[in-house]
């Protein structure tokens, strides 16, 4: 009782936090009017992709009776934790998230529960700057509604949209330990990092933490150097470090053998500044549709010309950028957002300017990140919390008419432009042929709204220069017209017929899969697939059904299989290849699988002769680049049986001979149990992805990399059994690190009542 009463929080608190959270909810719930009950989902191929590794992961771990650290489903087989797949479980507030499972409900719950926190977060955080309530809230539903973070769930980025919920918080939490430092707020930041990185994406976890840097060099440049505070700071980063563990230090060795580590130790910068922003295309903060609406309909300048939604900052926060920028607020608050949102903007430009290829080249682990425009949503935020001060400063000042008159003049300003821009300048614009009359009508339906919605706010504004008004009921009508300014935009995202549909209809698209997972459930021993068809646009069917493809989709596929990919989708478009052909030999695929209406089960082992999953090899040749490699399987010669290749030192060994045998007596994802009985010393190759963490767990026997991607060994003289691992030590370790910093952190956050106890 004691502890409880140490924790006082105000009526007027209760009731404001209420509202907030009530009025978010009911803004989120009307937004996903049809998918809140489960009738209909998002189904785009982001969904699909980790959907279907889900259920079979699920399916295996049901199977085996432990959950698969490896994945033999895509690419001919990848980790699972390590490349960041299916890592709920990691994530602490999961096991609070599951008891919506209890009550059967949506999935899309889950994240529409972090979309609320997110814009919770920003009403904590505005609050704590010492803004009003309403004004608070007007942030908070602006970054709610923040078209970037919708598109998240509508196209299947889970992930990013959760891990983006924590950057207000942490910036809360952030500003919270500079005013008062203390073990209780290191705590609270702490937890929050720690959360952030947990939920996986680490790309938008590091820009938080570029946000973090930011704040500290501008404090060291504005303010007093507090050691105290800094000492703080890297406490929590250390702790919130420390408690993502079980999921960073994974993926951070996994990355070495990624394609995101395949040049230099990071993604070539020519892949990695594919879809860059533009100076162009800031055209969109004011005019969504200006280069279409994403899709088919866009026409822009981001490479390649693939995106799903315009960058709308909503009228009222360009509004009130420029009033804040023309008072010229110069707390440091202010400044402090304002370097933020210049810095992110900047970096979403990519190729378009050098600041992202300096951090590319030079910030620690900078070159494992791609889509530079994921900085925007740095930006956007920033932009919100920049416009609401604007909206605070105004307001604090309303009874000054002359303040009234500037904003009346930037609306009359803005007002002019649309209309000029309406009645002149679109038919100017050269926009590509194909799309021309979609995208001026678009424009034009754009360009109403903004006038209709100015010539409200025109109204409102002159209203209460000539008559009394008051501050909340002026503030509420501009949350209200805000409510419909951004409404508009989410919903043609949220309502995108190409990527909606009704649950009963994807229970259907799901249902040719279970037969296809009956009609190979006999399988005796483990093979590989290929398919020469597309299943509905779903990513990785294949896995969803407990097959072993050698194709699928991940964003961070090993690198060794991602050599070979290029020639094994030459032969999906029907061009022979004989490396392509090898690859296939070599990955044991002995069946074809197409899609025609139905399904279309083709045995191709007679044509294409692959090897066994496991084979004896008479000779190794070791080479140093992999064009060596390549240019040895460029040939209808190779044979992997009297020929294998490897870039590691060759062990001492004898040609396999009639008498010796090697055979898979079980096989599951995380073990391989393997007999052999030789009168030598044999090399085994074996056709399984080579990845690290495999050891042979009973005897000191190294595994080598072989041809590129498989697995090989030494087989000891005489009969033995041999048990290949997945190791899951680095997974396990982490994790009990992760847990044991939560504790700590947790009882931190304590701190400050228990010691107020104890002083009592």
């Amino acid at each position: 009782m004691n502890l409880i009463k140490n924790f006082k929080i105000s009526k007027n608190k209760i009731i404001h936090l209420s509202i907030v959270v009530t009025t978010l909810f009911l803004i989120t719930a009307f937004l996903y009017k049809k998918f809140i009950d489960g009738t209909h989902v998002f189904a785009s191929g982001d969904y699909f992709a980790p959907k279907m590794i889900s259920e079979s992961i699920k399916n295996l771990q049901d199977l085996n009776g432990e959950y698969p650290y490896w994945l033999p489903s895509i690419f001919g087989g990848m980790p699972t934790i390590h490349s960041l797949q299916n890592i709920s479980n990691y994530y602490m507030p999961n096991f609070v998230l599951n008891i919506l499972k209890i009550f059967s409900t949506p999935e899309i719950w889950t994240q529409l529960i972090h979309l609320i926190f997110a814009g919770l977060g920003v009403y904590v955080l505005l609050r704590f700057l010492k803004v009003d309530f309403l004004i608070s809230l007007f942030g908070s539903i602006l970054f709610l509604m923040t078209p970037y973070m919708n598109v998240c769930i509508v196209h299947g980025h889970g992930s990013q949209i959760m891990t983006a919920a924590y950057i207000p918080w942490i910036c809360f939490a952030l500003f919270k330990l500079w005013e008062k430092i203390n073990l209780q707020n290191l705590g609270i930041l702490a937890i929050l990092i720690g959360f952030q990185l947990q939920r996986g994406h680490i790309q938008i976890a590091y820009y938080t933490w570029l946000m973090i840097g930011i704040f500290l060099l501008y404090k060291i440049i504005t303010s007093k150097f507090i050691p105290k505070f800094y000492y703080h700071i890297i406490g929590a980063l250390l702790s919130g470090f420390l408690m993502s563990l079980s999921i960073i230090w994974p993926s951070y060795l996994y990355s070495d053998h990624s394609i995101r580590g395949a040049v230099q130790g990071g993604a070539a910068l020519d892949y990695a500044t594919n879809w860059s922003f533009s100076i162009y295309e800031m055209i969109t903060f004011l005019i969504p549709s200006f280069y279409g609406f994403g899709g088919r309909s866009y026409w822009g300048t981001i490479e390649p010309a693939m995106t799903d939604f315009p960058n709308y900052l909503g009228i009222f926060t360009v509004v009130f950028i420029i009033y804040g920028a023309i008072k010229k607020i110069k707390n440091h608050t202010y400044v402090y957002f304002l370097i933020l949102s210049i810095f992110f903007l900047l970096l979403s430009f990519g190729k378009n300017f050098f600041l992202f290829e300096v951090l590319f080249n030079y910030m620690p682990f900078f070159n494992k990140f791609r889509v530079p425009m994921m900085a925007l949503m740095m930006f956007q935020f920033s932009i919100i919390i920049l416009s609401t001060l604007g909206f605070q400063t105004f307001i604090d000042s309303i009874e000054n008419k002359i303040n009234s008159k500037y904003l009346i003049g930037i609306l009359g300003f803005l007002l002019i432009f649309f209309v000029i821009f309406k009645f002149l300048i679109v038919d100017l614009i050269n926009i590509r042929t194909d799309v021309l009359l979609t995208v001026k009508n678009m424009i034009h339906s754009d360009l109403n709204k903004l006038i209709i919605m100015l010539l409200s706010i025109v109204g409102f504004t002159i209203y209460s220069l000539y008559n009394t008004i008051k501050k909340n009921i002026f503030i509420a009508s501009f949350i209200i017209l805000v409510i419909i300014d951004m409404y508009f935009i989410n919903q043609q995202i949220i309502d995108n017929p190409s990527v909606k549909i009704k649950q009963s209809t994807l229970q259907e698209m799901i249902l040719p899969l279970d037969d296809l997972q009956e009609l190979t459930k006999d399988i005796k021993k483990p093979y590989r697939i290929i398919s020469f068809t597309r299943y509905n646009q779903v990513r990785n069917w294949a896995a969803y059904a407990n097959l072993e493809d050698i194709t699928g989709y991940h964003p961070a596929k090993l690198k060794n299989y991602a050599q070979f990919e290029p020639y094994i989708q030459a032969l999906l478009q029907g061009q022979n290849t004989y490396i392509g052909i090898n690859a296939l030999k070599l990955l044991n695929v002995k069946k074809m699988i197409n899609w025609n209406r139905e399904w279309e089960i083709i045995p191709i082992e007679e044509n294409l002769q692959p090897i066994d999953r496991i084979f004896f090899v008479d000779n190794l040749i070791k080479y140093d680049k992999d064009e060596e490699l390549l240019l040895a399987m460029n040939s209808d010669q190779f044979n992997p049986l009297k020929l294998s290749y490897t870039k590691s030192d060759i062990p001492k060994f004898t040609k396999s001979n009639l008498y010796s045998t090697v055979k898979i007596t079980s096989w599951s994802p995380n073990r391989i149990i393997i007999e052999t009985e030789t009168n030598n010393d044999h090399f085994v190759g074996l056709s399984e992805i080579y990845y690290p963490n495999w050891v042979i767990k009973n005897y000191n026997i190294d595994i080598i990399q072989i041809n590129g991607f498989l697995r090989g060994f030494v087989a000891p003289k005489g009969k033995h059994t041999i048990i290949m691992e997945f190791n899951s030590n680095d997974v396990k370790y982490s994790s009990i690190i992760s847990i044991t910093v939560f504790l700590i952190m947790l009882f931190l956050c304590f701190s400050t009542a228990f010691i107020t106890i104890k002083n009592k």
